[in-house]
């Protein structure tokens, strides 16, 4: 028998019996849209978060922390202080180091008031370092600027992205901070003048400006949290290579005695991409196991068929049909209902990811917030070639592994007893 007899009458199979086969049809659609859509999504913030890190975190810096943070273990009971930079200046591949010294504090514009991080830096060093995101968009941030200048961040002055603005340039601030000194609470209030807002950062930041920060004059900060000590020091280094951000890093950490923690870029990146491989191999998990549902139901659906076609399967093989022939019969219902079941996934994963993106900037836009994940970070599927290919492969294999044994048990039908089946 020609193949493509096989094919034509595999294809006439399934339409004596449409309804059950479209069933098995689209049980492997879902599967299938399942697969596409959550990892494109995956895939897609994996990318989001890549390029917000690497707009928030210049590559050719490092952290310099006592404190722990989500990529750190420990937390050392080590102090660093603001003269601590000349230390770090002077270590081979240093170009530069600022210090943060990080509060939180209240601050209240006009009748809003809110918990923010104040973050005290040298204006002009820290601008060297982040030249893309420490700058203006209203007002100027200057290199000398005055005791009480203070820069906030784009959704200090506009929370909801909306147009709402709380603050205009030159307003006053009032910056509250609560300290103790053994039984005593001591509640201090520093005011001071917006002398400039930062343009929208839109990522996640680790020592770098944030559109939730308020930053003040380190001589200021130094004398209203009555302190030296920072928890921070951002360390500039002359190249980004990986060779040169290792190599400094051992260096700064023998010269604080192995007290501190130094934390790179690409060791931030690998954790967040470790977290986000670990939730896409789940949700791929979760798509694969409704495609093994789909087979099963393609192995009963065929197994059905077998039941009805019994008579029709001996009389074929009764006028010299071989067992391969059969066997080829049932494993090309399979075949099919895998390749059109997949082409249909596919596609109604390609348009569950697309509407689930624009849905979410929909909403996003609604609210203010033009984002669809956590904090500015949109999602926008990624359809790659490999995912398109593993997809339809992947459902090809399933319906025929799970046509398998349906086929199987055709093939071997005795003809005598098949004939005699009613």
């Amino acid at each position: 028998m020609l193949i493509s007899d096989i094919f034509s009458y595999a294809v006439n199979a399934i339409r004596r019996k449409k309804t059950r086969k479209i069933l098995a049809i689209l049980g492997v659609a879902i599967g299938i849209a399942a697969i596409v859509s959550l990892i494109s999504l995956s895939q897609g913030f994996q990318e989001s978060v890549k390029t917000q890190f690497q707009k928030g975190f210049a590559a050719d810096t490092v952290i310099v922390t006592t404190q722990s943070t989500d990529f750190l273990e420990t937390e050392s009971d080590f102090e660093l202080y603001l003269n601590d930079t000349a230390l770090i200046d002077q270590i081979d591949n240093v170009k530069n180091s600022v210090a943060l010294m990080q509060k939180t504090c209240f601050i209240r514009i006009e009748e809003r008031e809110t918990s923010v991080v104040v973050v005290g830096i040298d204006f002009e060093e820290f601008a060297k370092i982040y030249p893309n995101t420490f700058r203006a968009k209203e007002g100027v941030i200057r290199n000398s600027p005055d005791s009480y200048d203070v820069v906030i961040g784009a959704r200090i002055s506009d929370p909801w992205k909306n147009g709402t603005v709380f603050g205009e340039i030159g307003e006053k601030i009032e910056i509250k901070w609560t300290t103790r000194s053994a039984l005593q609470v001591e509640n201090k209030t520093l005011s001071t003048n917006l002398a400039a807002i930062l343009e929208d950062v839109g990522s996640a930041s680790i020592g770098g400006p944030t559109d939730n920060g308020v930053y003040i004059p380190i001589e200021t900060a130094q004398d209203f949290f009555d302190t030296t000590e920072v928890p921070t020091i951002v360390v500039q280094l002359t190249e980004s290579t990986e060779d040169i951000v290792d190599e400094t890093s051992k260096r700064i950490q023998e010269v604080f005695g192995g007290r501190i923690q130094v934390v790179t870029p690409r060791a931030v990146l690998n954790a967040i991409s470790s977290i986000v491989s670990t939730i896409e191999l789940f949700l791929t998990g979760i798509s694969a196991i409704s495609l093994l549902v789909a087979g099963v139901g393609i192995m009963n659906i065929m197994l059905t068929s077998l039941m009805e076609r019994t008579r029709e399967i001996g009389i074929l093989k009764a006028l010299g049909m071989f067992r391969r022939t059969v066997l080829a019969i049932f494993l090309n219902e399979a075949l099919i209902i895998g390749i059109v079941g997949s082409t249909m996934g596919i596609l109604l994963g390609v348009a569950l990811a697309t509407a689930i993106d624009q849905f979410g900037l929909v909403a996003g836009l609604a609210s203010g917030t033009q984002s669809t994940l956590i904090g500015e970070v949109r999602i926008v599927p990624v359809f790659s070639p490999l995912l398109l290919g593993f997809a339809s492969v992947f459902g090809v294999i399933v319906s025929i592994v799970f046509g398998l044994y349906p086929a199987w048990r055709a093939s071997r039908l005795n003809p005598v007893d098949a004939l005699r089946h009613e």
